[in-house]
């Protein structure tokens, strides 16, 4: 898999924008939940109005086509193409960009040299990738028995806003990762998180095998790559897969699960599990997928 590594301003400030207002607990930068967090609230606010139940996606749909689309009048009409059906009040579209605006000022205040800083930034993942990224994909397709994913990806460079996070974006070909310049953690390197974000880019053709809504991709895919994608790093001696690690991982990369599932006593047992019985079976990792969509409560529509 080629990747074609992307800066972007204004992707960088809707990260940040849906870090202060998903994941405030997580901003430890007093200054930056004060200076981003209003207008994050008012962009979370019009994307709840939007669609109250998959708001995520149109977050992640903001951030990735950011990273294409110069205006905001333009971005904001292609993300309610994309994602909105039906008839959108023009009201709730000025508002939406109006919102985009607001951020991306408040993110130029706290940032000016954003783009004098970033190429330095992106730079340790890229040299790590260049270091590992064919292994691990190769470690990859080894295990799963399985080479679905697509043969070219952006990686959207987004500013650190939590000391490291990242999403997937099947539908764009595309992911965005912080571009930290240390691993935060030992145990889990960022190359890793690199590796297990790339691991979730499967076609269009493998992906519509599954049955699922794209939404309920979105939702699987993530937990379904994360004990292979740390099989592989093990592979590789970057990191270690084991329960341990699978309870961080989920816990580091604000990995979505079940809600009525213990991640430490349920979910993590539950995934390794399901691992080793596919890799015992050498089943078709299509209908391991299947397997595993149904364990955690997703079925085909």
């Amino acid at each position: 898999m080629h990747l074609h590594w992307t800066k972007s301003f204004s992707a960088s400030a809707l990260h940040a924008a849906n870090c202060c207002s998903k994941h405030s607990s997580q901003v430890h930068d007093p200054v930056l939940l004060d200076k981003i967090g209003p207008a994050a609230v008012a962009l979370g606010t019009c994307l709840q109005d939007l669609d109250a139940i998959h708001h995520q996606r149109l977050w992640d749909g903001l951030i990735v086509l950011a990273s294409k689309i110069q205006s905001n009048s333009a971005l904001a009409d292609q993300l309610l193409s994309d994602f909105i059906d039906g008839f959108v009040e023009q009201s709730l579209a000025q508002r939406l960009v109006g919102a985009i605006t607001e951020v991306e000022a408040s993110f130029k205040l706290l940032f000016p040299k954003y783009f004098d800083q970033f190429d330095y930034r992106i730079k340790p993942l890229q040299d790590q990738w260049a270091g590992y990224g064919n292994g691990f994909l190769a470690h990859l397709r080894r295990l799963t028995r399985n080479d679905a994913w697509v043969k070219e990806a952006n990686v959207i460079g987004v500013q650190p806003i939590l000391g490291g996070a990242g999403r997937a974006h099947c539908e764009h070909q595309s992911i965005h990762i912080e571009a930290v310049l240390t691993n935060p953690l030992a145990e889990l390197p960022e190359i890793v998180r690199l590796g297990w974000l790339v691991s979730q880019l499967y076609t269009v053709a493998f992906r519509s095998q599954l049955g699922l809504s794209p939404a309920d991709v979105s939702h699987l895919l993530p937990i379904a790559m994360l004990i292979p994608s740390l099989a592989a790093a093990e592979v590789l001696e970057l990191s270690k897969c084991n329960e341990a690690n699978a309870e961080l991982s989920i816990e580091q990369w604000n990995i979505a699960v079940p809600s009525h599932r213990d991640v430490a006593s349920d979910l993590v047992p539950m995934l390794m599990d399901w691992w080793e019985t596919s890799l015992k079976n050498k089943s078709e990792w299509s209908v391991a997928l299947k397997t595993l969509a149904q364990k955690i409560g997703l079925t085909a529509s």
